[in-house]
């Protein structure tokens, strides 16, 4: 199945493998910020810890908040979370607009790459959250998108726990895509590199492209090696998949927290992704 589906990417690529092989045409269209610089922030956290009780979270790939009716769904769903994650986040004005105006939530953005021709907006991963990270860090995919020539973020997020001395890492993932198993392999050991370093609870969510089984094997095996326990949703079938393989693309995994309820919300139109939404708290 691996061979069939980099068949389909050769053939979708070949009109256009001359542009992505040259640098100053990508460039026009796409500006790469140093990793040090793919850090955006705004916004204001209201409180200064977690309860360990109850976490909620919102996990969606929004596809840069394209689609019509992105904004009431986005307002509807967002509403009485403590933690947002985002994939395909997208600073245009409208998404600048709606992300801001909720009260006491601090978005932490990690930028892929900006589009130049749109007054360099920005693009990547993003966490929205009601506490104040300790410490942000955004990591750029070792490989780049073969058409694009641009890299995949992933955000990283520790945050203080009421009463406690470790902290909660929040991973917000958009894995590389349209490119070999190898290269999905890096993307991951980059998240695995930051886990290692961490000896408190762990949530690492989003938009995987878990495309192939292969793929889909290596991470479940990587979690499971980790101490993770991945979360089912009552629902999870209503998840989006790879329309060539019918696997899914979005995850969730958690180490130290034990997941109360877990869904995917079916009925959307504000992107060709389902929104997951999961509670969770603390494991003594």
């Amino acid at each position: 199945m691996d061979r069939l589906l980099l068949l389909i990417s050769f053939v979708f690529l070949v009109n256009v493998q001359a542009v992505a092989e040259d640098k100053d045409v990508l460039t026009r269209f796409f500006r790469i910020l140093p990793e040090a610089q793919s850090h955006a922030v705004y916004g204001s956290a209201r409180d200064r810890f977690f309860k360990p009780e109850s976490i909620k979270v919102f996990v969606w790939n929004i596809k840069k908040g394209l689609e019509f009716n992105w904004e009431p769904e986005f307002k509807k769903f967002a509403e009485g979370r403590d933690l947002i994650l985002l994939q395909e986040a997208y600073r245009t004005q409208l998404f600048n607009n709606t992300t801001s105006a909720f009260d006491g939530i601090r978005w932490d953005m990690g930028i892929g790459f900006l589009y130049r021709m749109y007054n360099d907006q920005a693009t990547g991963t993003m966490i929205g959250s009601n506490v104040d990270p300790t410490e942000v860090i955004v990591k750029h995919s070792v490989d780049d998108e073969p058409v694009t020539g641009t890299p995949k973020a992933m955000t990283f997020a520790k945050y203080p726990i009421e009463g406690r001395q470790d902290e909660l890492l929040v991973i917000s993932v958009h894995g590389i895509n349209l490119t070999s198993h190898a290269t999905f392999v890096r993307h991951m050991n980059q998240a695995q590199a930051i886990i290692d370093q961490h000896t408190g609870p762990v949530l690492f969510a989003g938009d995987f492209n878990t495309r192939t089984q292969m793929r889909t094997k290596y991470l479940l095996n990587m979690i499971q090696k980790n101490g993770f326990k991945t979360v089912t949703f009552k629902n999870g079938h209503l998840r989006m998949r790879f329309k060539f393989t019918n696997n899914y693309l979005d995850h969730a995994f958690v180490r130290g927290l034990s997941v109360s309820n877990a869904e995917v919300i079916g009925q959307v139109s504000g992107s060709d992704h389902r929104p997951l939404f999961l509670e969770m708290s603390v494991d003594q």
